[in-house]
């Protein structure tokens, strides 16, 4: 097994070489992301920004791969996003529902929520590992996530370096962040805590 992620690692840092230009958008707009600014008040086009990336581009971006490794080509933005966006859509939005319900039981039985749901995103992170590849590669959104935490079990030590790599971003957000337990968690915190 070790023998054969070698070989995917090695194929798929080919791709990435060969095929850079998908990743340029979404390094741009994520950097203006995290350009600093005034603790008190937060840019305006910050969730728009979020959601653009979270909706648009990283489904174009995941289709664009997936094209590339699945059939050696690449297609257009428009068709890839057509194809795949409304898969991507529901896993995300059964994702996001799942962590809105567990963080409403959390916080009913007294527990912080903006801890619990950075916490909780950082779990869903750590399932969702093989859940969107399957998406895009399946082309079914319910399907793909059972499929996706089987293939994430059924793998754990091969898994374990990619779950690293799912939850050092998610860990260093959770430590990083000084919020409250009595701070507000409004529809763009939760969409943001689910970046």
């Amino acid at each position: 097994m070790i023998a054969d992620a070698k070989t995917y690692l090695l194929r798929a840092t080919l791709i990435l070489k060969a095929n850079p230009n998908p990743l340029i958008l979404p390094a741009i707009l994520g950097v203006l992301l995290y350009l600093p600014v005034a603790p008190e008040e937060s840019p305006p086009a910050y969730f728009p920004m979020s959601m653009l990336i979270l909706f648009v581009i990283l489904p174009v971006i995941y289709g664009q791969y997936i094209e590339l490794i699945t059939h050696n080509r690449s297609n257009s933005y428009f068709r890839i996003f057509r194809t795949h966006w409304l898969n991507y859509f529901v896993v995300c939005l059964i994702l996001g529902m799942l962590l809105l319900v567990l963080s409403l039981v959390g916080h009913l039985l007294g527990l912080p929520v903006w801890g619990l749901i950075k916490i909780l995103a950082t779990i869903i992170d750590i399932l969702s590992i093989y859940i969107f590849p399957l998406v895009f590669l399946t082309r079914k959104h319910a399907a793909s996530i059972p499929l996706g935490i089987k293939c994430l079990v059924g793998n754990l030590n091969f898994s374990l370096p990619l779950m690293v790599l799912a939850a050092v971003p998610s860990l260093i957000n959770l430590f990083s962040s000084e919020v409250s337990d009595t701070t507000v968690v409004s529809l763009p915190m939760f969409a943001l805590s689910y970046l």
